[in-house]
């Protein structure tokens, strides 16, 4: 084993073990066990857990683009460049603009108050959401994020060909 090997171990399973502890910490701070009996939190606790669980996830997730940036992601950075993930990051930016319209106007058109109670029903009507807004979301990709990817790559292609001559 190399030193350069070597030094990776070191500095990575230690990195890895502290955001490991402190994303369990941001999720599961505030829980005292089995869910079943609900005790009020103190103020104090409550106040410091929303003062510092973005702050520790945020770091958290810093520390292991940086692990995974410099080579010391392994199974995790594989992961998180498979080429799969390539459709969905590319509709990802519409279904955030059309989410959330789409679910106003849902609750718009609602006679009645909604209720949560039937689990069955939920789960149809995310699904639905799901489908209706990545449909969306596909369409505006492929009729307009598309074409002017490509109308801004002609563009650059034909800046870049007329710098060099």
């Amino acid at each position: 084993m190399s030193l350069f090997q070597m030094n990776k171990l070191v500095l990575g399973v230690p990195l890895w073990i502290l955001t490991i502890v402190i994303e369990l910490a941001t999720v599961f701070g505030l829980h005292t066990g089995s869910g079943l009996i609900v005790e009020k939190e103190a103020l104090s606790k409550t106040v410091t857990n929303n003062t510092l669980y973005k702050f520790g996830w945020s770091i958290a997730l810093l520390i292991q683009i940086f692990l995974c940036h410099f080579g010391l992601g392994g199974p995790i950075n594989s992961f998180l460049s498979w080429n799969g993930w390539l459709p969905l990051a590319r509709l990802s930016y519409g279904v955030y603009l059309f989410h959330y319209g789409l679910n106003v106007a849902w609750a718009a058109q609602l006679r009645h108050v909604y209720s949560f109670l039937p689990d069955i029903q939920s789960v149809i009507i995310f699904i639905g959401f799901i489908g209706t807004v990545n449909l969306i979301s596909a369409v505006l990709f492929l009729c307009v994020e598309q074409p002017m990817a490509n109308f801004e790559k002609l563009l650059t292609s034909r800046h870049t060909t007329r710098n060099k001559k």
